[in-house]
């Protein structure tokens, strides 16, 4: 049986377990068994991934039937770590879960597995940011700590699923792309807990994407990422844009900005690429006060000044004094 590219280790040695009519924890066993011992340590979780150690690697090699290049190639956390055993000779698994694993995840697409391996079993793999969309199944594919994840139904949010290819587009124009995302992220997460009654949009998609029988303050939580991203990836885009630094340079005159009031450009652009107008008067708000210094910080100094700005302003943020927090 061959992996899926991408794939989790255990999620991988659970469907080979599935073949064989086996729980993932004797699969486990059984590999790593020695004169009636095994030696697998850790629990075993919704979000678990399993490191293995050369001599458990082989046992999986001769068990799948596949080569260990094959593997190496598709599975990220394949050789990530080498578990410590008895011996070096002794086969040993170790389990790892939730922020542990390897990097972010999430479930593969049921239709695209489907179609890659010919049978219908639940599967994980690691997904980049700009991956958590199926375009052809119309699906966003959720992590949900402690569980397998949750795939998504988009038919309704067909934004969403157009945002993925911009954010695409956006990785390959700028070598920046992936910092100015992360970057975006964190504002947009600023945004959300706000709770603006002036956002129509998200509260529209949140309830577009609910599943049955959900709780609504459970999906509040987890459908954030889901719900603002295609506005993550269109302040993206804006934190990318040259053409936004250029504009934004008389304003500042040499001087760095102390919050996002001193860039009216900027929050200006913001606006209008996110179609949001009434954005522009609550961000010029957002004056003075350590709840604001953050957003301030993270959009105009990683990505739109030089190494050298950015280096004064950190300088001049832990000399200033603090203003007194305004009330929006």
């Amino acid at each position: 049986m061959s992996p899926l590219q991408g794939e989790m280790t255990l999620s991988y040695l659970g469907r080979i377990a599935d073949r064989y009519g086996l729980t993932v924890r004797s699969l486990l066993s059984s590999v790593t068994d020695v004169a009636g011992q095994q030696d697998v340590v850790g629990a075993l979780q919704g979000d678990s991934e399993v490191f293995l150690n050369a001599a458990a690697r082989d046992r999986v090699v001769a068990l799948c039937r596949v080569p260990q290049v094959g593997l190496r190639r598709a599975l990220p956390a394949w050789t990530r770590e080498e578990p410590l055993g008895p011996s070096k000779e002794r086969p040993a698994a170790r389990l790892r879960n939730g922020v542990e694993t390897v990097a972010a995840w999430g479930p593969a697409c049921p239709g695209c597995v489907a179609a890659r391996t010919g049978r219908v079993a639940p599967a994980r793999v690691y997904l980049a940011a700009h991956q958590r969309v199926c375009p052809r199944h119309r699906c966003w594919l959720m992590s949900v700590p402690g569980s397998g994840g949750r795939v998504v139904g988009l038919a309704g949010c067909p934004v969403v699923i157009q945002a993925q290819e911009d954010h695409r587009r956006l990785l390959r124009r700028s070598p920046v792309a992936g910092s100015a995302f992360e970057v975006a992220e964190a504002v947009t997460a600023w945004w959300w807990a706000q709770k603006w009654p002036e956002e129509t949009a998200w509260p529209t998609r949140l309830c577009a994407t609910v599943p049955e029988r959900e709780e609504p303050g459970r999906w509040w939580v987890l459908a954030r990422g889901l719900v603002t991203y295609p506005e993550t990836v269109a302040v993206a885009g804006v934190l990318v844009d040259q053409t936004m630094r250029r504009r934004i340079a008389p304003q500042v005159r040499g001087h760095l900005p102390f919050c996002l009031g001193d860039l009216p450009v900027l929050i200006s652009e913001l606006a209008r690429c996110l179609r949001r107008p009434w954005l522009t008067e609550l961000l010029q708000r957002c004056r003075y006060g350590v709840r604001h210094d953050w957003p301030t910080i993270m959009l105009a100094v990683p990505l739109v000044f030089s190494d050298v700005e950015r280096r004064a302003h950190r300088m001049a943020l832990q000399r200033r004094p603090r203003r007194p927090t305004c009330r929006t």
